[in-house]
């Protein structure tokens, strides 16, 4: 019986997804609206991100998108940016929708076709955010759409890892 025990909490484990403290997971993705550029995540270094992973079908993503627009406006992308990766099978139905929420294009908006991040970071459903600290390390973990007073604790965390 212990045998099953350890194996299962080794399997969990190795099969966890990423959470709070861990390092981001690297990426290297290309830019919605203009796929030679690509960013990575070692070009985030040093700012505060929000990467979500987001899809234009998805309701809670439609709901929330408005809410990191408002967001990334009021920080001016100086020690903060909001990364919106879409895993949408087409890119024109991404960028549709994004240019209608976001028309000032304030958001970093990536496209991975592969859906290689949520298979990285091991999502459970859309969308899916990740908050990462300046060097690089998960801060905190957000499944499924956040809501205004979701944003204003966000919000608390982004300001309290902008001073560090």
């Amino acid at each position: 019986m212990k045998k099953i025990i350890l194996t299962a909490i080794i399997c969990l484990t190795l099969f966890a997804a990423p959470r709070e403290g861990d390092k981001q997971v690297a990426y290297t993705l290309p830019m919605l609206y203009n796929p030679a550029k690509v960013l990575s995540d070692s070009n985030t270094r040093g700012k505060v991100v929000l990467l979500n992973l987001w899809a234009s079908w998805c309701s809670g993503c439609q709901e929330e998108m408005p809410l990191f627009v408002s967001l990334q406006k009021r920080h001016n992308k100086k020690d903060f940016i909001v990364v919106a990766a879409s895993i949408d099978s087409v890119d024109e139905n991404a960028k549709e929708f994004l240019d209608r929420v976001d028309p000032d294009k304030d958001l970093i908006a990536l496209y991975d076709v592969k859906k290689s991040l949520p298979k990285a970071y091991r999502c459970p459903g859309l969308p899916s955010s990740f908050l990462i600290d300046k060097e690089g390390k998960i801060a905190a973990v957000y499944i499924g759409s956040l809501d205004k007073e979701m944003i204003k604790n966000l919000e608390k965390k982004i300001a309290e890892l902008e001073r560090k």
